[in-house]
């Protein structure tokens, strides 16, 4: 995770490893262009997770080197700015597909669920304890009750790789039906593993050309999947399609680094699968390794096996946004740490950061304490819990924005280098970064100290009349509870009420905060946050453009598109304003916002 904390490279060598990816994909505002190599080959020793396609450069030109016995294609994309370069990078590679919903909440994931009864305890403590969640993740408890590390090259006969567990899911198809309806409305996730264990599917696998050579995995030596072979992925889809059929939502793959473009085959084959069983619903998936183009699937990637350590917090933000820089825009992590036993401080700044993430997911190893609140004690399953309540109030925000990456390549997650090019203190920072139009410094040492810089302009510290100008520093101690988050005068927030789970919204009126100082706009989009509908029928997505006028003082907006109703469409707006000198946020009546309207505030 080096590259976590710097967002330029002299050279990149292409390759897949846990909490590696590298891309063949350059760009220098200099030069004006953006480009990415292409070869028709992977390479490397036993494993092929390396793209013989990389540069270098000195800074006065740049090398391509490449396999001499590939085809070499360079595609250049002239572009005046980094939003110009990511743009044409989405564009030639696929625009991002929006994630559903559910996505944008919370996911738990652990290693060592137990059995059923142990499941059923975590959902209900989520939702006794108000901790806002939409999803559970589970590793290879769900579908067998060990391990596969140390099978030998032929597997074990008694092995299933696509079965349940008898602890875990002695009843799939009920279980998870009653933990999708109410009360609990929990979506599902199971851990998939890109090879065999079972003896009998490997003879087969094997007799037919389905496995990679070996040399890939010491411990799954012969035991891999080739997933790039049509055939293979046709009778993978065969064996998982009942998965779907029984309740589980998506999959998380894990240790795919077999070949550069595993996980993108791989991702085609379980898109496959969710297309036998319905033909508009969305894809969404959790990678360990990625390359681009897999977003256009709905593919998610987190940044591999972290440590429980502050170092690895500190490297996140960076990551997420190099990921993004190279066509990876929705990234998580295994917040708190995957490795060891993590510490209730360290977990909470995590939180912090995850509820200004892509994606916001938890996950530990066996022996560790899992990263649930209410096991870390006070003051931190507060704290923990009023990050969750943050990130369902962002959902609208978020989502809206989501829906502004597909359409237009335009990153949500931004470098400060996207927002202030000409800042030549802003442009090298990693450890803070842009949501949308939000700033966001979390606090990322374990001495509880924020170190932060405001570009030029007037700034408004998040949900406060406070503001503070800048180019300026910000630095000292920072209790548990605080996050540093700022909005520019001009800005236009969308929140939702507090919600237990995405399918709770609306909940209430949108909450439209407005940082005064100049006019400002949002477009907010929605839709029915489950299916493909989106790309095709523009009368499927909502989108309501709200414009603050700062001279009249002045809300208004216009509604365009979905004349049919959301089921979780706002259908009620209230502004919350804050002022520059003004102690207290000033708050309007509750109006509706099905069609074109306006407020006008004192």
């Amino acid at each position: 995770m080096g590259d976590g904390r710097q967002l330029t490279a002299s050279s990149v060598s292409p390759h897949v490893e846990n909490k590696e990816t590298y891309v063949p994909y350059y760009f220098a505002l200099e030069d004006g262009y953006g480009a990415l190599g292409v070869v028709n080959r992977t390479s490397g020793s036993g494993k092929t997770n390396y793209f013989p396609a990389g540069y270098s450069t000195d800074g006065t030109q740049i090398s391509w080197t490449y396999d001499p016995e590939s085809p070499f294609e360079l595609y250049l994309m002239p572009a005046a700015s980094l939003d110009a370069a990511t743009s044409n990078l989405y564009a030639l590679t696929g625009a991002p597909a929006v994630p559903p919903r559910y996505a944008f909440g919370f996911l738990a994931s652990r290693w060592g669920w137990g059995n059923r009864s142990y499941i059923e305890s975590v959902l209900h403590q989520f939702r006794a304890g108000e901790y806002p969640i939409d999803s559970i993740i589970t590793d290879f408890g769900w579908f067998t009750n060990v391990s596969d590390y140390d099978f030998p090259p032929d597997g074990m006969p008694w092995y299933d790789d696509f079965g349940f567990a008898k602890a875990t899911f002695p009843f799939p198809q009920a279980q998870l039906s009653q933990y999708h309806a109410s009360p609990l409305h929990f979506h599902m996730g199971g851990i998939r593993k890109p090879r065999l264990g079972n003896t009998d599917l490997l003879t087969l696998a094997g007799s037919n050309g389905y496995l990679l050579p070996g040399g890939e995995m010491e411990y799954a030596e012969h035991r891999n999947l080739d997933f790039s072979k049509p055939k293979v992925r046709s009778w993978y889809s065969d064996q998982q399609q009942h998965y779907i059929t029984d309740g589980v939502d998506f999959f998380w793959n894990d240790e795919g680094e077999t070949d550069y473009f595993t996980f993108h085959w791989w991702n085609v084959a379980q898109l496959d699968t969710l297309r036998r069983v319905s033909a508009d619903k969305r894809f969404f998936s959790i990678n360990r390794a990625w390359t681009p183009g897999m977003a256009r699937l709905g593919a998610t990637v987190w940044t591999g096996d972290i440590n429980p350590s502050w170092d690895d917090l500190a490297t996140t933000p960076g990551m997420i946004l190099n990921w993004g820089l190279g066509g990876a825009p929705y990234t998580t992590c295994d917040i708190g740490g995957f490795t060891g036993q993590t510490q209730g401080d360290l977990l909470t700044r995590w939180m912090q950061l995850g509820s200004f993430m892509p994606v916001m997911r938890v996950h530990s190893t066996k022996s560790a304490t899992p990263h649930f609140p209410w096991l870390w004690g006070e003051p931190y399953a507060s704290a923990m819990r009023a990050a969750l309540n943050l990130r369902y109030q962002l959902l609208p925000y978020h989502y809206s924005l989501a829906h502004q990456l597909h359409n237009t390549g335009r990153l949500w997650i931004r470098s400060m280098a996207h927002e202030f090019p000409t800042d030549p203190t802003a442009v090298p920072l990693t450890s803070q970064y842009m949501d949308g139009q939000l700033l966001v410094a979390p606090v990322l040492s374990q001495e509880s100290t924020k170190q932060v810089y405001l570009p030029a302009g007037k700034w408004f510290c998040f949900n406060s009349s406070e503001t503070v100008t800048g180019p300026k520093n910000i630095s000292g101690d920072a209790a548990i509870t605080e996050v540093p988050v700022f909005a520019r005068a001009g800005t236009l927030l969308p929140l939702a009420p507090v919600v237990q789970f995405t399918d709770a919204l609306p909940g209430g009126p949108l909450e439209l905060q407005v940082y005064s100082g100049a006019d400002a706009g949002f477009v907010l989009t929605e839709d029915d946050g489950n299916t493909t509908a989106y790309q095709t029928d523009p009368d499927s997505v909502r989108k309501t453009s709200f414009n603050w006028h700062e001279s009249s003082r002045t809300l208004s907006w216009a509604v365009d598109g979905a004349s049919s109703v959301l089921s979780n469409g706002f259908d009620q707006v209230v502004v919350r304003l804050f002022s520059a000198g003004v102690p207290a946020s000033q708050l309007s009546a509750v109006k509706p916002i099905g069609k074109a309207g306006s407020i006008q505030m004192n």
